[in-house]
């Protein structure tokens, strides 16, 4: 089996990816990337973190070290809409592409309550994402409000990391 590297950046992503470790793709590479070191730090132990701070050249080499010879199959996960997930998701799948590893990107899109300011990036983050890689994989965060209209939000936002845990798990097991 080819060695998968499951790229997760951001907060909300790496939260995503602490489920997808606990549901069976243990045996995938994990990088967490964010820009904040206190995030960072909440994902202890359980695969490769990278602070993206400093200058773009040193985020871009970062990155490029993460898709080494070994890794076959790229999965990037991101939150979109926020500063991380919107600004480096794009760039993370065009380094992976130039790389040759043909990355899978499975992002989800704010809820409304958070702002319209907020869809607004995620969909330009999304559309510099789709010139990447033709595999794009789309969470609308609202679609759960329909098909759980009691949900809070601390569960919202649980169930939307195990949904994309479970299709990630199916796309790669």
């Amino acid at each position: 089996m080819s060695q998968l590297l499951i790229i997760a950046i951001g907060n909300g992503a790496c939260n995503i990816a602490d489920s997808l470790q606990s549901q069976g793709l243990e045996s995938a590479k994990f990088a967490f990337l964010d820009t904040d070191p206190d995030d960072l730090n909440n994902h202890p132990g359980v695969g490769d973190t990278v602070l993206l701070q400093g200058a773009e050249q040193e985020r871009h080499a970062a990155i490029n070290r993460l898709l080494s010879a070994d890794v076959e199959r790229v999965a990037i996960i991101a939150c979109l809409g926020g500063r991380t997930g919107t600004y480096f998701t794009p760039l993370a799948a065009r380094l992976a592409n130039l790389a040759g590893k043909s990355p899978v990107c499975v992002v989800t899109l704010p809820f409304d309550f958070e702002g319209s300011r907020r869809k607004v990036l995620a969909n330009e983050a999304l559309d510099a994402i789709k010139k990447c890689t033709p595999d794009v994989l789309v969470f609308d965060n609202n679609e759960l409000n329909t098909r759980y209209p009691d949900l809070g939000i601390l569960d919202a936002f649980k169930k939307v990391d195990t949904q994309v845990a479970e299709a990630l798990r199916k796309m790669f097991m």
